[in-house]
C-alpha cells in the first residue's frame, strides 16, 4: 500500500507541473558517445561517469580517473566551496561556513597561478560574505575587473554583498564597498546565487527560499544600492542573461527547468521596474535546474542548462521562440541513465546530499562553441565536443583522488565540512517516486552520517585556458588540467 506521506507528495509535485505546464520536444537528442582515451589515461573502470562501490571500498577511487587530461599543478589548501571563480592568473577559494569553527585560513582563498605547475597562496578576503561563505554567488566581471559575492552561510543568507577590484593586481582585490575596515552595509535579501549582469553594472542574487530576487546597482561600486526586490512562487536557482542583460534566463526547481524573464526596467533603471516572465520549460517533476550558459550557434540562441538533482544531467534548448523554448538535446551520463538507478544508489549511499549530478557548465566560446567543461558531483571535470549542439560528445574527463580519511585537514571543503551536505543517502533519485525508501533516510536525523569522501565534488564552473582547464573540486581545491592526445582545441 502506498504510503500516505508519500501519496501527498506525488499529488504536490503533479500540481505543480500541472501548474507550471511542461512543453518537452517529442523528439531530444542523447549523448552521443563516451571519451575514447589515449596514451597517459587511467580510466574509469565502470559505466561512464561511475566511481564504483568496488572501487571506493578496494582504493582504487583513491588514485582518480583521467581521460586525454593531465595535472599540471594544485593548490588544495583546506578544500574549498560551491563555486569558484578564476580570473587573469588568479584563482578565488571559497570556503566550508561549517567549517569556521576549525579552519585555519578563513574567509576566500586568493590563489596565485602564474606558475600553473606552483600555484600558491597570496592572501584571502575576510570581509563579512567572503568570511561568511558566499555559495554559489561568488563570480567575476572580466570586463569591468570585479570580483563579488553575497553572504550566504550555511545555504540561505541575508544582508551583505561584497563587491572587490581585481583589475589592477588579482592578487591583491581592493574592497570597494566598505562601510569601514572590512565590513560593508546591508544590500541584499535571501541570497543563494549570485552573477553579474552582461554589462557589469549590476548584481543579481537569488534565494530558493520564497523565491527571491534581488537587483543591486553598481554604477557605483563604492555605493552599491537595491534596485529591485520580488519575490516568485517556485523555487529559483541560478542564472544567466542575454547580452544586452534583458533578459534573465532563471533556473527552476520542482519541476527542473527554465523561466525566461523580462527584466528590462531593471536595466533601464526603470522608477517602479517589473519583472515579466516571457517563456518558460519545464522537464522533470522533482528535479531542481542550477545553472545556465547562453550560447549562439550561426547567430541562433540556445541555452545550456545543468541539473543538480535526479540524475538529470544537462539539456540544450532552443531559444529561437522565446515564449516557447525547445529542448533539444538531453545530456545523460551512462551512470545517470534511468536503468542504472540500483548502481547510483549503492555506489553513493554514505557520500552525502549528492549523488552523480551535473553542477556548472562553462564553454569555450559563447558563439559557435567547440567544447563544453562541465562539473559533477563525484563523477569529476566531463569534456564534450559541442560544435553540433543536437550531437555532443564526450572528448576528455578528470575525476581527481578520493580524499578518504582527510576530513579533519578539508576543513574549507563543503563537502567535507558543510552543515546540509552529511545526508547519508542522496536525493539524486527522487524523480523515480521511490518515497518508501528514501523517506526513512531523508526525514530520520539517525540517519545522518558523515561523508565517507570517497568520490570528490566538482562542482564549479571549470575555465577553459588555452590548452588547460582551471578547475576546483571541494576536496582537491584548485587544479591546473592540461589536455592530451590532441582531442582539444577541435579546430
Amino acid at each position: 500500500m502506498t504510503n500516505p506521506r508519500s501519496r501527498c507528495l506525488l499529488l504536490l509535485c503533479l500540481t505543480l507541473l500541472a501548474a507550471c505546464g511542461s512543453s518537452t520536444a517529442p523528439q531530444v537528442a542523447q549523448l552521443d558517445g563516451k571519451a575514447v582515451c589515449g596514451p597517459g589515461s587511467m580510466p574509469e573502470t565502470g559505466l561512464q561517469g561511475q566511481v564504483s562501490a568496488e572501487d571506493r571500498e578496494s582504493g582504487r577511487s583513491q588514485q582518480g580517473y583521467r581521460c586525454n587530461l593531465e595535472l599540471v599543478g594544485q593548490y588544495q589548501g583546506e578544500g574549498a566551496s560551491w563555486v569558484n571563480p578564476s580570473y587573469g592568473h588568479c584563482a578565488y577559494l571559497a570556503t566550508s561556513f561549517g567549517g569556521i569553527p576549525t579552519k585555519k585560513s578563513q574567509g576566500v582563498q586568493v590563489v596565485d597561478v602564474s606558475d600553473p605547475q606552483h600555484p600558491v597562496l597570496a592572501g584571502k578576503l575576510t570581509s563579512l560574505s567572503m568570511l561568511l561563505g558566499p555559495w554559489e554567488s561568488l563570480k567575476v566581471h572580466e570586463g569591468r575587473g570585479l570580483l563579488g559575492g553575497v553572504a550566504v552561510g550555511p545555504a540561505v543568507g541575508a544582508g551583505f554583498f561584497d563587491l572587490y577590484d581585481i583589475s589592477e593586481d588579482c592578487t591583491q582585490p581592493k574592497l570597494l564597498n566598505s562601510f569601514t575596515g572590512n565590513l560593508t552595509l546591508p544590500t541584499n535579501f535571501l541570497a543563494h546565487e549570485g552573477a553579474f549582469s552582461p554589462d557589469g553594472k549590476t548584481y543579481w542574487s537569488t534565494g530558493a527560499v520564497g523565491g527571491s530576487m534581488t537587483a543591486i546597482a553598481i554604477d557605483d561600486p563604492a555605493h552599491p544600492r537595491i534596485v529591485y526586490q520580488g519575490l516568485r512562487v517556485l523555487l529559483n536557482h541560478g542564472f544567466s542573461f542575454s547580452d544586452d542583460g534583458r533578459r534573465m534566463y532563471l533556473s527552476m526547481g520542482v519541476p527542473a527547468g527554465i523561466v525566461i524573464l523580462d527584466i528590462g526596467d531593471v536595466q533601464d533603471r526603470a522608477p517602479i521596474p517589473v519583472v515579466r516572465e516571457v517563456g518558460s520549460l519545464y522537464w522533470n517533476l522533482l528535479g531542481y535546474s542550477q545553472q545556465s550558459v547562453p550560447v549562439r550557434y550561426g547567430g541562433q540562441p540556445y541555452l545550456i542548462v545543468a541539473d543538480e538533482f535526479a540524475s538529470e544531467g544537462v539539456h540544450i534548448v532552443d531559444l529561437t521562440d522565446e515564449t516557447n523554448p525547445v529542448d533539444v538535446t538531453h545530456l545523460q551520463l551512462e551512470i545517470q541513465k534511468e536503468e542504472h538507478l540500483d548502481a547510483r544508489r549503492r555506489d553513493t549511499t554514505g557520500n552525502g546530499l549528492f549523488g552523480y549530478e551535473a553542477h556548472y557548465c562553462t564553454v569555450d566560446r559563447h558563439d559557435d562553441p567547440t567544447a563544453m567543461a562541465c562539473g559533477y558531483f563525484q563523477s569529476g571535470i566531463r569534456v564534450f565536443d559541442i560544435r553540433d549542439p543536437r550531437a555532443p560528445r564526450e572528448i576528455a574527463y578528470f575525476n581527481p583522488p578520493a580524499q578518504v580519511g582527510k576530513t579533519a585537514m578539508l576543513r574549507g571543503s563543503e563537502h567535507a565540512a558543510g552543515l546540509i551536505t552529511a545526508l547519508g543517502v542522496p536525493a539524486s533519485d527522487l524523480a523515480h517516486f521511490n518515497f518508501g525508501t528514501y523517506s526513512s533516510y531523508i526525514l530520520d536525523p539517525t540517519q545522518l552520517v558523515s561523508n565517507n569522501l570517497s568520490a570528490d565534488w566538482c562542482g564549479s564552473p571549470p575555465r577553459f585556458v588555452g590548452d588547460q582547464l582551471w578547475v576546483t573540486c571541494q576536496d582537491n581545491g584548485f587544479m591546473v588540467l592540461r589536455f592530451t592526445n590532441g582531442v582539444y582545441p577541435l579546430e
